[in-house]
């Protein structure tokens, strides 16, 4: 693959970044992350594969949505099936597209009839920051997290501020926002609250290879949060809405010959909405307990057709964090949903209601040089019945800086209501389960630079399969029969220090279908990455490099098997400080024009340009 020496020559430049007193000017804060442990830990501290992207990594990169500021990491493989605003699939560590367990502030939002989450509604205005914790989770979160877990974490209150955010660029793309924060204090207690807001519009590219008409989308999103402390309690309001249509292309075949006759324009409108309510209460200095009661909505109403989805999932989430000590930190909690699915497909109903409950337990102990951190999970599933999970990591320091790993843990898919009653659907189907192992070294370089190496093995077994009935012609019926195996080795290196930030990754890995003794679909064998922020004075300037091998596929038209062939793609960004209140945002996406796919038969843009002006005022004294 041609472009993965380009990526190496990057990385070999990186290194040769300032190490020295220019570099070490600028402290540098290691984020805390909750998602790895549902407890705040910094990420330096953690025992997991964690990615955090924060506020400003996430407005220079304009992005259209969380997709695609995915994509620009090594191992977080994303296939769109088309342009902008078109669905796409994330794919972690060589798992399936719905092995991802997707949250919004801590609430599932992954689809109750496929499994998968909607990415590519998920605008990027409405998040502080996102975490993403690579390998199984289910002893925390049960089903889906085998591959990992996304977090998307919406902006907070905080000290009063005002934003605004106008843009546009190729394909007839248009986007304003408008973010508002407050906080202050009411009787005994404080309050505060956050508003967001974004517009999107764009006319798109063709979705498939060979069509002429391009096809767009439109989505209005709001966020807001409202909260409230008094004493030892503290009371909070979540809600947030993302609306908007989508267009596309459906093929058209010949009644008599099935022959493929061309495209036909399709649109679908879609909501995505989640209301929470929170209470958190110091039950003891050392006891805090937390309660989430949220309801989930997720529809898809085609506009051609009566065909539809929507799942709709209430949920009680009860958290609880313990400290018995300094060295020692106990987690544990219950969850219980009520997940319906209703749909029409084709003039097919399909309709699934069930609950799914579970209690866990994690302890953290660290003493010394060593960490460890142990998790059970017990799950009851209307679909399938009774689940036992389990995780244990262990760390040792061997050195300052030096952190040896080693972890093991299963995870689960439970059957979706498409897999239990859509079309050659099975009620008595049994979840895909996972084991997984991993070693890995987390070395500090200096200051101010940090590598880190994992090498990993999941054995996936009882995958849900379609297979052809005995004796009937174009029928099929899901199965559990088969089984697949992923081992890989993953590499990073983060520099972050003065004027400079920098991250180069890397991915080998050989995810296989262990029946048919073949490369798993979509999902490439090498990948790789790297990011470079460079501020002068006003202005910043960075670039992002992305590489990934050849895919196996299926082709989008004829079905039949192919491959997607190798890519490289660069990106460049840019900012400058127009005032000290006004910012203008610059992008260049796939500058070298290069022609790639990352779903076979779906188009992926060339070089496109975006730009995007930022207001920024704070409303009363910053602390």
């Amino acid at each position: 693959m041609s472009r993965l020496p380009f990526a190496a020559c990057v990385a070999a430049c990186l290194l040769n970044l300032p190490t020295g007193a220019a570099a070490q000017t600028t402290a540098q804060l290691t984020p805390v992350v909750v998602t790895a442990t549902r407890t705040p830990l910094p990420a330096s501290d953690t025992l997991n594969t964690t990615i955090v992207i924060t506020r400003p990594q996430i407005e220079r990169a304009q992005a259209t949505d969380v997709a695609d500021l995915l994509s620009q990491y090594a191992g977080l493989e994303v296939a769109r099936v088309g342009g902008p605003g078109q669905p796409a699939s994330l794919f972690i560590r060589g798992g399936n597209s719905n092995y991802t367990l997707v949250l919004i502030d801590g609430v599932r939002v992954n689809d109750g009839s496929d499994g998968a989450a909607a990415l590519n509604r998920i605008a990027p205005e409405m998040i502080e920051r996102i975490e993403i914790i690579e390998g199984p989770a289910a002893a925390l979160y049960g089903s889906d997290a085998i591959g990992g877990v996304v977090n998307v974490i919406t902006r907070k209150p905080g000290p009063g501020h005002a934003w605004a955010a106008i843009g546009g660029g190729s394909f007839g793309t248009v986007s304003g926002a408008a973010a508002l924060r407050g906080q202050g204090a009411l009787g005994a207690g404080g309050w505060g609250a956050a508003l967001s807001l974004q517009q999107q519009h764009s006319d798109g590219i063709p979705t498939f290879a060979g069509a002429g008409q391009a096809r767009g989308f439109r989505n209005r999103s709001v966020n807001a949060r409202l909260d409230y402390a008094l004493g030892d309690w503290r009371f909070e309001a979540r809600v947030w809405d993302a609306r908007g249509a989508t267009q596309f292309l459906n093929q058209t075949f010949d009644p008599n010959t099935f022959a493929f006759t061309g495209f036909s324009p399709a649109d679908e409108d879609f909501e995505n909405r989640i209301v929470a309510v929170q209470a958190d209460w110091r039950i003891t200095p050392r006891w805090r307990s937390s309660l989430t009661l949220s309801q989930s909505e997720d529809r898809l109403q085609q506009k051609q057709t009566p065909d539809f989805v929507r799942t709709l999932r209430p949920e009680a989430d009860w958290h609880n964090v313990f400290t018995v000590d300094a060295h020692n930190r106990l987690s544990f909690g219950l969850r219980d949903d009520r997940e319906r699915v209703d749909g029409l497909s084709f003039g097919s109903g399909l309709r699934q209601n069930k609950t799914v409950a579970y209690g866990y337990l994690q302890d953290e102990i660290h003493y010394g040089a060593q960490r460890l951190i142990g998790a059970v999970n017990y799950l009851h599933d209307d679909a399938f019945g009774e689940r036992f999970d389990w995780s244990l990591r262990y760390g040792y320091d061997l050195a300052a800086g030096t952190r040896l790993i080693v972890s093991a843990g299963t995870a689960f898919h439970a059957p979706t209501a498409n897999d239990r009653f859509g079309f050659g659907g099975n009620p008595a189907l049994e979840p895909e389960k996972s084991q997984t192992y991993e070693f890995g070294l987390q070395q500090q370089l200096w200051r101010h630079q940090r590598l880190e190496a994992r090498l990993f093995w999941t054995d996936v077994r009882d995958l849900i399969q379609f297979l052809p009935v005995p004796g009937q012609a174009f029928e099929f019926r899901g199965e559990n029969v088969a089984h697949a195996r992923n081992q890989g080795l993953q590499l990073s290196w983060h520099y972050t220090g003065g004027d400079w930030q920098a991250r180069v990754g890397g991915l080998w890995q050989d995810p296989r279908d262990r029946d048919a003794h073949r490369q798993l679909l979509r999902r490439a064998r090498l990948s790789a990455s790297a990011q470079l922020t460079r501020r002068f004075g006003r202005y910043d300037l960075g670039a992002v490099f992305v590489a990934s091998r050849a895919r196996a596929d299926i082709d989008a038209l004829t079905g039949a098997p192919t491959a997607d062939g190798g890519y490289g793609r660069l990106d460049l960004l840019g900012s400058v400080r127009l005032t000290s209140r006004l910012r203008l945002d610059v992008r260049a996406d796939n500058v070298l024009n290069k022609h790639y796919q990352t779903a076979a038969g779906f188009n992926q843009p060339g070089s496109a340009a975006y730009a995007t002006l930022r207001y920024d005022l704070p409303l009363g004294e910053e602390p």
